[in-house]
């Protein structure tokens, strides 16, 4: 399934507790190398390290693995790897198995536990945050529902809008959305400067309904110019960020050229977004509403004390939590022995990630080393 088929329903019941033993593969896949003979070979590789440790885990019932040996080999077999995103997670347990492509790459492993691995799900849906891409052109001017990597053009509502040109009144030389143009120097000029802004009226005439049924981030492509001219008649509207993304013409451009023009804006975003997350952490600190490290966020997590928890991309870590809840103590025994011990957690991180979920925190993804100085977590806390 595609991350955006991840409601907060299937998050939730992702999350809740399998009978043992419930494993999770997690792998990175060539996006733009579909045919990678790598790919297949790193599946299959994963596969049998998680069969492998399975044979050697004695807190698994033989039925039980031998139905989950099953269900990976045909969890393995319905992959479709000429259509995977940047990550690959299979999650299987007794009676089910599911496939999710991500958007994100991420880290080789096999996790086995009683619940499914679900940070990555968590961080590839913040990243899939819904957008409006706005691709103006002389030509008429297309809207684009977006998230993530997809784009669906939006063809109700007003669009694609066609400029209302008279069909004696060509374009001048050097006046159009999709070249660089001059300052106008005759009448004839003049008037055709006119209907350019008069168009782009009707662009946000249009545009406007969009933005207040469903406010979202807006990437407005095309001419500098134009693009600078559209940003001025949109009015105002709290929480609307406009990212201009000032390229040449995108007349008739398809879903994946598009893309490949916004990506550096959605780069430009993702940085600004680690920033602010930053700054409240910051802020939390003059305030005494700060706290890092694995023992004090396991504990104010749980106490549902936590509004902001900040963790880096692949930051994990193996513990023994004994007890009902008790304070986590790493650990970094070998692979092969992590299953023989039911008092250690693979990774405690994905299981904070889910508590400060269940208690309504934010929930930031920052990248490798950002928190090095904060033991690569922090949380801004409610009290």
């Amino acid at each position: 399934m595609d991350i955006g088929a991840l409601t907060d329903e299937t998050l939730r019941e992702l999350r809740r507790k399998r009978e043992y033993p419930a494993v999770s593969l997690q792998l990175p896949t060539n996006r733009r190398s579909p045919y990678s003979p790598e790919d297949p070979v790193r599946l299959r590789n994963t596969v049998a390290e998680a069969k492998r440790r399975l044979a050697d885990d004695t807190r698994a019932a033989r039925a039980a693995r031998m139905d989950v040996e099953a269900r990976l080999d045909q969890a393995a077999s319905e992959v479709d790897l000429t259509h995977s995103g940047d990550g690959l997670l299979v999650l299987v347990a007794p009676g089910e198995h599911q496939i999710w492509y991500l958007p994100r790459t991420v880290p080789q492993r096999v996790v086995i536990s009683d619940t499914f691995l679900t940070r990555n799900l968590v961080a590839a849906r913040l990243q899939e945050e819904p957008y409006w891409a706005l691709a103006l052109s002389e030509s008429g001017t297309r809207l684009w529902d977006g998230a993530g990597e997809t784009l669906t053009e939006v063809t109700t509502g007003g669009f694609p809008v066609k400029p209302e040109i008279p069909d004696h009144q060509d374009a001048l030389p050097g006046r159009n959305f999709d070249k660089v143009g001059n300052h106008p120097t005759s009448p004839r000029e003049e008037s055709h400067v006119e209907r350019e802004r008069q168009y782009l009226r009707g662009v946000v005439g249009v545009l406007a309904p969009v933005l207040d049924r469903e406010p979202r981030p807006l990437y407005v492509v095309g001419l500098r110019e134009s693009v600078a001219q559209l940003e001025k008649l949109l009015p105002a509207r709290p929480g609307l960020t406009v990212h201009r993304v000032e390229n040449g013409s995108v007349a008739g451009c398809k879903p994946a050229e598009l893309l490949e023009l916004l990506r550096p804006a959605f780069e430009r975003r993702r940085a600004t977004r680690s920033g602010e997350v930053l700054r409240r952490l910051g802020d939390a600190r003059g305030q005494r509403l700060f706290t890092s490290g694995l023992d004090e966020i396991w504990r104010t997590v749980r106490e549902g004390r936590v509004a902001l928890l900040a963790v880096e991309d692949h930051f994990r870590i193996a513990a023994r939590v004994d007890g009902n809840g008790g304070h986590p103590v790493r650990v970094e025994p070998p692979t092969e022995s992590l299953t023989a011990d039911p008092s250690i957690h693979e990774d405690v991180i994905d299981e904070i990630v889910e508590a400060a979920l269940g208690c309504g925190a934010d929930i930031a993804f920052v990248p490798d080393d950002t928190l090095a100085e904060e033991d690569r977590m922090a949380a801004v806390l409610r009290y």
